[in-house]
């Protein structure tokens, strides 16, 4: 009980109410008993589970079974050709539904009359005016936006998975290339209008403008991988490591060169951003899943391990960015001086609130 205290507490979590962490158990639970169940039931090389019209050239396009990932024996009368890699994005959907209730619950919570109970506790040092989710832009009814939008993203990558790991189809194919660019991308436009000192300044407005601002943003990369613009850049899967690459260089502007009003509750929250990056690169290690293939019908699937690996590392992404505490005038501040771990300690930073009072941040 301690530990699982001192977990909620080092994430912020701590006003999480218990009947949302059984939510969360029992969805993770019922998914997962879910999925092994179908996986078993549906054997692509049973008499079971038979694809009848579910995936009809008329409504998704040529079949194909795809040589080039290790699960490729795929039946074409299976209704799930590679379980395996089809049902190991379930990962994703878990991820999306955390997003979902925790966004909810700091929502509710920093909207309530109770938003000051345990703030004695020594590791809640959140407030109503420096809320433990700037992800969603605090406390206002717009920070909902995002918050679905992210879970959105989440589940959206993988259903889009699953249907082309389940059909092997051509629009199956671009569904998942179109989530895959979703995922890697909807946290640009947070990354990105955050740096707009000038709107944010504004106390009363600047916000809401930032949070519209997102989704906005957020909401065009769910549509972008279906123009003609993104197919005109050639290969998809080129045009992924450009929206990472775009991700690690606005990542490294936001938090480390001192470009942006905010910084993280304590410098040892960087375990979240390292175990999120370590998630990733072993999903990146094994998305080329031929050179650790065992047998078509092994339980064994090395993409399977990219989707769960890619999954768990957002969420670790996620709740690094729960971790943001609001500094107003920190530009140019570093990265130590920003945690208070610089040689200095804490820095005095003369700021002007919404009623104009000299503070020391």
């Amino acid at each position: 009980m301690a530990m699982a205290t001192a977990l909620m507490a080092a994430t912020t979590t701590l006003h999480v109410r218990p009947v949302c962490w059984k939510i969360l158990g029992y969805s993770i639970a019922s998914l997962l008993l879910i999925t092994i169940f179908v996986g078993f039931y549906c054997d692509p090389h049973s008499s079971r589970c038979r694809q009848g019209n579910a995936w009809s050239y008329d409504r998704w396009g040529l079949y194909v079974c795809r040589t080039e990932y290790c699960e490729s024996s795929c039946p074409p009368d299976a209704l799930i050709k590679a379980p395996v890699d089809a049902l190991s994005n379930v990962t994703f959907v878990i991820v999306g539904i955390l997003i979902a209730v925790f966004g909810i619950e700091d929502y509710r919570y920093f909207n309530s009359k109770n938003v000051d109970d345990g703030k004695n506790h020594e590791a809640q040092d959140y407030t109503s005016d420096s809320p433990p989710n700037l992800l969603v832009g605090g406390t206002g009814a717009l920070a909902l936006i995002p918050v679905f939008l992210g879970s959105l993203c989440l589940v959206y990558a993988g259903v889009g998975s699953f249907v082309f790991h389940g059909g092997m189809t051509e629009f199956g194919l671009t569904l998942d290339m179109g989530s895959v660019w979703t995922l890697v991308t909807i946290i640009i436009p947070y990354l990105f209008f955050n740096h707009l000192h000038f709107v944010k300044l504004n106390y009363k407005y600047g916000p809401h403008m930032i949070i519209l601002l997102t989704g906005s943003g957020m909401t065009y990369s769910f549509y972008f991988p279906f123009t003609s613009v993104y197919h005109s850049l050639g290969d998809a899967t080129l045009v992924i490591p450009i929206g990472a690459a775009l991700n690690f260089a606005l990542l490294v502007s936001y938090y480390f060169t001192g470009m942006c009003l905010v910084k993280i509750r304590k410098l040892t929250d960087g375990f979240l951003l390292i175990t999120a990056v370590a998630f990733m690169g072993i999903a990146y290690h094994f998305q080329d899943d031929l050179k650790y293939c065992i047998s078509p019908t092994s339980a064994f699937q090395g993409h399977a391990v990219w989707h769960s690996c890619m999954a768990i590392g957002v969420g670790f992404f996620y709740l690094f960015l729960r971790q943001e505490r609001r500094i107003q005038g920190g530009g140019g501040m570093t990265w130590k001086e920003r945690t208070g771990s610089g040689s200095g300690g804490e820095r005095e930073l003369m700021n002007l609130d919404d009623v104009g009072v000299v503070n020391k941040v």
